[in-house]
């Protein structure tokens, strides 16, 4: 009986020895000591000034809401190429130096800048166009590899409505001028079929990079008696985002925009995809990898929807007033 009753001591001290080591290497409250390292990678510029939504913070947000926190157990490190390729293979190899849990990028060229950096390291896509058509995955459905994330639509498939957008808010206009350079991947027969339908004529401007280029661009919209504007997301018009939207409305010509970016920089509207959702979706992604998903097998979403984003004070300043229509269908209105 003796041997017996220490025997179950000796038992029992063991096991409160393992709760308790446990607890150290937790914490009291059951949290791992883990500390996360998430690199994050962007074609586009830094967001700066008072912006509705900046896609990071989504990002971050919806990481906190799963348990990670800055400072605690994540760390984020950020590079942005500022709308340069030339910038992302550098930025990318920085970010892997850092030996990250998994990479975040976002746009087409900065995914593949990562993709060169590394095989074994999960990749998320955070808001590319297109990524089976881009050879990012294999498919939508089984990427394969280590990447997979949420892609936007590729732009033609809606580079018409932007169009019919434009053309509701202004109505009886005919001539449309478009700031497409040589660093857009999107096909200007796109565009021309889509305005052959709405009965557009369409005026592509000349290559534009620098300010005193776009000044002459819209100079010469005015002597073509071009009645509106429609800047897709090319490198130089991201780069050139602030401007573009002076000129427009010193110009005091309607325009429609890519992203909502421009919209809360002082552009008139904009139609695409809302990347604050997108980023969000991306963070449910690295949560799950973090918690032992394969890349490869989580299937790479798609929004579902577009978000119409106007600025009615801009509207103002040019005198229009958006018919019922476009009210009524905004996601976003920016005053």
């Amino acid at each position: 009986m003796v041997i017996d009753h220490w025997s179950k001591i000796t038992r029992l001290v063991v096991l409160v020895a393992a709760v308790t080591v446990s607890l150290a290497a937790t914490g009291q409250t059951g949290k791992s000591d883990k500390v996360y390292r998430i690199g994050f990678l962007a074609f586009g510029p830094r967001p700066v000034g008072t912006v509705i939504t900046s896609p990071l913070v989504a990002f971050r947000q919806t990481m906190r809401e799963r348990g990670y926190v800055e400072g605690e157990n994540l760390i984020l490190d950020e590079r942005w190429a500022e709308a340069h390729l030339d910038r992302l293979p550098a930025l990318a190899a920085e970010l892997f130096r850092l030996n990250p849990d998994i990479l975040v990028a976002s746009g087409a060229s900065a995914v593949r800048a990562a993709m060169r950096e590394t095989q074994e390291i999960p990749i998320i896509i955070a808001g590319t166009p297109d990524p089976v058509g881009e050879r990012l995955v294999q498919s939508l459905a089984r990427p394969g590899a280590n990447v997979t994330g949420v892609s936007t639509l590729p732009g033609r498939e809606f580079e018409g409505k932007r169009l019919q957008l434009l053309q509701q808010t202004i109505p009886g206009i005919t001539r449309v001028a478009v700031i497409l350079d040589s660093t857009s991947r999107l096909d200007p027969a796109v565009l021309e079929s889509a305005a052959k339908v709405l009965g557009l004529t369409l005026l592509f401007s000349a290559e534009t990079e620098s300010p005193d280029e776009f000044r002459n661009t819209f100079e010469q919209m005015v002597k073509d008696h071009a009645e509106a504007v429609y800047a897709p997301e090319t490198p130089v018009n991201v780069r050139q985002r602030k401007l573009l939207v002076e000129l427009a409305l010193e110009h005091r010509l309607p325009a429609m925009y890519a992203s909502r970016e421009y919209v809360e920089a002082g552009g008139l509207m904009s139609y695409g995809p809302n990347f604050s959702e997108l980023f969000g979706r991306a963070a449910i992604y690295a949560d799950k990898i973090l918690k032992g998903a394969t890349p490869g097998e989580l299937p790479v979403e798609q929004p579902m929807h577009l978000e119409l984003v106007i600025n009615t004070r801009v509207a103002r300043l040019l005198e229009i007033s958006f018919p019922t229509v476009i009210l009524m269908g905004a996601d976003a209105v920016v005053q």
